[in-house]
């Protein structure tokens, strides 16, 4: 499941959550809505009164902070090393930068497949990088056509880089509807 899937629910639940916390505890203290009058709050005084209560408090916001700035740290967007090495021999080295193989490939794919819209994006793996194309799919295409250019792409990156450094995957989808379709594709 995608990331971005799971973390804007999470967010806006915790948000809220935090949003109706924080009302209840300023309400609790200033009686704005005067609903204290008529519960029993005399258990949660007491306790809040304790001495352990301070510290209770001020450990779990302590753990609160470093769980929520862990997760905001592992969300960040990590820098991905754009270049690979394609030979070396001793002191000279020449390196490929990935990133412009990319629209190439797209440009390749959108040519030889019954294919619209291609984007790609680069994904670190071990010591190289995937290159992932995804393109939406023509509602008049077969499906030999595209795993001949998808595998035709797999080669030509095979072949550029035998070491394994790059590699190639191609997602495909389904149709776009009619009315998103920018110009017709002739085939």
């Amino acid at each position: 499941m995608r990331t971005l899937a799971i973390d804007r629910p999470a967010a806006i639940l915790l948000g809220l959550l935090l949003l109706a916390a924080g009302a209840t505890v300023i309400d609790w203290r200033f009686d704005l809505v005067g609903m204290w009058d008529r519960l029993d709050t005399g258990a949660v005084v007491a306790a809040a009164e304790e001495d352990w209560f301070t510290w209770t408090a001020g450990a779990v916001a302590l753990v609160s902070g470093i769980l929520a700035l862990w997760w905001l740290l592992a969300r960040l967007p990590r820098r991905v090393e754009s270049r690979v090495p394609i030979g070396s021999d001793g002191a000279d080295r020449v390196d490929m930068d990935v990133s412009s193989i990319a629209p190439c490939l797209c440009e390749e794919l959108e040519r030889n497949a019954p294919v619209d819209h291609v984007t790609a994006k680069r994904i670190p793996v071990g010591a190289g990088q995937l290159v992932q194309l995804r393109a939406d799919v023509d509602p008049r295409a077969d499906g030999e056509s595209l795993v001949k250019a998808a595998g035709a792409l797999d080669e030509a990156v095979t072949t550029a880089f035998p070491d394994g450094e790059v590699t190639v995957r191609v997602l495909v989808d389904g149709p776009r509807r009619p009315g998103s379709r920018r110009t017709p594709r002739v085939h």
